[in-house]
């Protein structure tokens, strides 16, 4: 699943920023057996080694390119961004390598933000950083070499950033670093409260030019091999800083980075663990599962325990060990609206209305995982309860949770199939392998092989799903079933604007897997960005989201809690922000 962020007010940002039933169906997860508390003990105790069983790989080690769930794991414990999201923060992010909340003028379209002096780069850079590697971090997010996911979706409205992208200026001009410990940013308009929550995003962590641009020259960028951190931790790195650390699709190697300063420099993470080894290529998820629960200083990392073991740990002895929190966004299969039949919005309403969406989250565990999704916006954005909360939005297609064969076909014949039955050559269609996302792939292609479509699956790695094939228009992936996306920061914007805005769908990275370039989406998404009242924003956003609904570009069946689990010598500590255990806070008994 990808991740993971509001509202601003003006002058000062204030936060844009069935096989289990009876553990109760509290959305929040607070109800739940497992759930995180509302106030979590971060106190613990220092020194040891940590294990995160994990079944792929980040998709990308570089913090510039990262815009996965696993990812931040590793990002926030490694980096510094201007903000960061400590453990219960779920509103509003926490000043990290930033001083204080940024100012953001009367018209939106000024942001200034002063940083803290003395946090130091790792080997073998050992400098302070300043507000010029962060101009410099986030200019490179729209390098082609680097290519970040978000960065056209936040900080395009930035003065010079297309003509930096588009390589006619040597800088952004619109990001502006009058002294070492300020940063500017100019808008084109007033859409400075998305951009001051996207600031708590990995891309604003300072990175140093004269270090990294020879590997951003690269292309693909090879920085994310040789990169430095602010954090607490680093990948383990060689004198000449190239990461020994790392083995894609084996292993990460966190220790500790000798040049962090936190406690002298306002940063707010703990950092008890001494090293953290993330163990990939754990495929057989009941066995990682098993590992953990009955091993010792281990933890989960991207997978989730199969709906048996789930219903074992909150029905038995072992619930301590599970922690369920919400992740602020949902998971759905997405259809690739420039193919066809897919272009055919008929067709994809008629998916919509076949799909047995209750199947689908039993292969997560049912309804301790979350409510069953009708629409996009997730519980505890603002907008979910406007845009339908737990109900539909006023679909037809999208009221049956356990989907409407008839209706399907009534669809179907309404884009001129006259069986109701797709009559057309095999899609190419790719999900996951292993464990609970291999199980849903599956449940997946038979709802759809309900209606005659004949799926050419192929599963793979998840990174893999995303970076290879998902993310890359020119793949020509017609169906991706395993699909998810979380909150950026606590906005519908940031469920909204990267999937399914058209000018934000990219050759590479790309967010916007249906590749749905609607222009009366695009404009009502360009509308909504810039108000700025808390309630009108709401509303906007929800009127986004059931018009996208409308269009069917996908299938959402779970706004879902992301299941942790430990081991008992483990005190885990969730980062509720990214539904993760926390690297920053975890510790051993």
């Amino acid at each position: 699943m990808r991740r993971v962020r509001w509202l601003a007010v003006p002058v000062v940002v204030a936060a844009l920023a069935a096989t289990i039933t009876a553990c109760g169906s509290d959305n929040s997860g607070g109800g739940k057996a497992g759930a995180v508390p509302a106030t979590q003990d971060l106190a613990g105790k220092k020194g040891g080694t940590l294990k995160v069983v994990a079944s792929s790989d980040v998709d990308y080690i570089d913090p510039g390119e990262a815009y996965y769930q696993f990812s931040y794991m590793v990002s926030y414990a490694t980096q510094r961004p201007l903000y960061s999201w400590a453990p219960d923060d779920t509103a509003k992010p926490t000043p990290d390598f930033a001083a204080s909340d940024a100012k953001i003028a009367a018209d939106g379209k000024t942001v200034t933000i002063t940083t803290r002096p003395g946090v130091k780069f790792s080997p073998p850079v050992n400098r302070a950083a300043t507000s010029k590697d962060v101009k410099y971090a986030i200019e490179r997010g729209f390098k082609s070499s680097v290519a970040n996911g978000y960065a056209g979706a936040y900080f395009s409205d930035v003065v010079g950033a297309k003509a930096f992208q588009d390589g006619k200026a040597g800088q952004i001009t619109g990001i502006q670093t009058p002294n070492d410990t300020t940063i500017v940013f100019k808008l084109t308009k007033g859409t400075a409260g998305a951009l001051v929550g996207a600031l708590s995003l990995p891309l604003s962590a300072p990175v140093p030019q004269e270090y990294a641009a020879k590997y951003d020259a690269q292309s693909p960028s090879t920085y994310g091999t040789h990169q430095v951190a602010t954090g607490p931790y680093q990948v383990k790195a060689d004198a000449s800083g190239t990461l020994t650390g790392y083995s894609p699709g084996k292993s990460i190697q966190l220790v500790r980075n000798p040049n962090w300063n936190g406690p002298s420099t306002g940063d707010y993470r703990k950092a008890y663990l001494d090293v953290v080894n993330i163990d990939e290529g754990n495929n057989d998820a009941t066995v990682a599962s098993r590992q953990i629960l009955d091993g010792q200083t281990q933890v989960s990392g991207d997978f989730s325990p199969p709906p048996p073991i789930l219903k074992t740990l909150v029905q038995g002895g072992k619930k301590s060990q599970l922690a369920l929190s919400p992740s602020g966004g949902s998971r759905y299969v997405s259809m690739n609206t420039t193919i066809k039949p897919f272009n055919n919005v008929n067709v994809r309403r008629a998916v919509f209305a076949v799909f047995d969406r209750t199947a689908m989250r039993l292969t997560r565990g049912g309804a301790v995982i979350g409510p069953i999704a009708s629409h996009f916006i997730p519980p505890g954005i603002p907008g979910y309860e406007q845009a339908g909360g737990d109900g539909s939005p006023g679909f037809d297609f999208a009221k049956n949770p356990s989907g409407d064969l008839a209706l399907a076909q009534s669809y179907m014949k309404k884009a001129g199939y006259p069986s109701g039955k797709y009559s057309g050559p095999p899609l190419l269609t790719v999900g996951t392998t292993g464990g609970n996302a291999q199980k849903a792939a599956e449940v997946a292609q038979a709802q759809l092989q309900k209606l005659g479509f004949n799926l050419s699956l192929r599963l793979v790695q998840q990174d893999t799903m995303y970076t290879k094939f998902c993310n890359v228009p020119k793949a020509a992936v017609v169906i991706c079933t395993n699909v998810g996306w979380l909150k950026d920061f606590n906005d519908g914007q940031t469920i909204l604007d990267p999937t399914f805005n058209g000018r934000n769908i990219v050759p590479e990275n790309n967010s916007n897997w249906p590749q749905l370039n609607d222009p009366a989406v695009n404009a009502a998404i360009g509308k909504a960005e810039l108000v700025t009242d808390p309630g009108q924003r709401a509303s906007a956003w929800a009127a986004i989201d059931r018009q996208i609904t409308s269009l069917a570009p996908a299938v959402p069946w779970v706004f879902d809690d992301t299941p942790n689990i430990r081991s008992a010598n483990v005190k885990g500590v969730v980062n509720k922000f990214n539904a993760n255990w926390d690297l920053s806070f975890t510790s051993l008994k």
